[in-house]
């Protein structure tokens, strides 16, 4: 079986109003908790439809329509504030950003370098450290959309 490591393009980071978990909430729920809501400031942005700041990604609107009407249910969505920051009003004035939603895979696993294990058989899921790994079907859907700045890395079962 091969998976796919997923390093999405990052357009900025976590904005002053990110909530962030405890080492308890990340011990119960995961990695992903270890942010409890996401303000994502843009810096700029090259147009993907997949975005990274680590542990947390955003999807575009498009992107998040098609994932609910997919046959995809190992994941989770939710509300995110987005904003861009004064570097990006200053080289963009007139420079538009859809609306983004964050994109919460629910699958686990294990990475060690180019290897996987302890796969939880999810379609997209999380490392221990944030690590977003997907399945070739996953993979296939997310080709569908703009994912360039997106470095992909195989993995194979260890």
């Amino acid at each position: 079986m091969i998976l796919y490591f997923l390093e999405p393009e990052v357009s900025g980071g976590h904005g002053k109003q990110t909530i962030y978990g405890t080492e308890e909430n990340v011990q119960k729920e995961g990695i992903s908790a270890k942010v409890k809501y996401l303000h994502y400031e843009f810096e700029g942005w090259l147009g993907d439809d997949l975005i990274e700041s680590t542990p947390a990604f955003i999807v575009s609107s498009y992107l998040e329509y098609e994932l609910k009407k997919s046959e995809f249910k190992d994941f989770k969505l939710e509300k995110c504030l987005v904003t861009r920051s004064d570097l990006w009003n200053e080289l963009y004035p007139n420079k538009e950003i859809p609306s983004f939603t964050r994109f919460i895979p629910l699958g686990t696993i294990e990475v060690a370098g180019e290897n996987f294990n302890h796969w939880s058989g999810h379609h997209f899921c999380l490392s221990s450290k944030g690590e977003l790994v997907v399945t070739q079907k996953a993979l296939d859907f997310f080709k569908r959309f703009s994912i360039k700045h997106c470095d992909i890395t195989s993995l194979t079962q260890a």
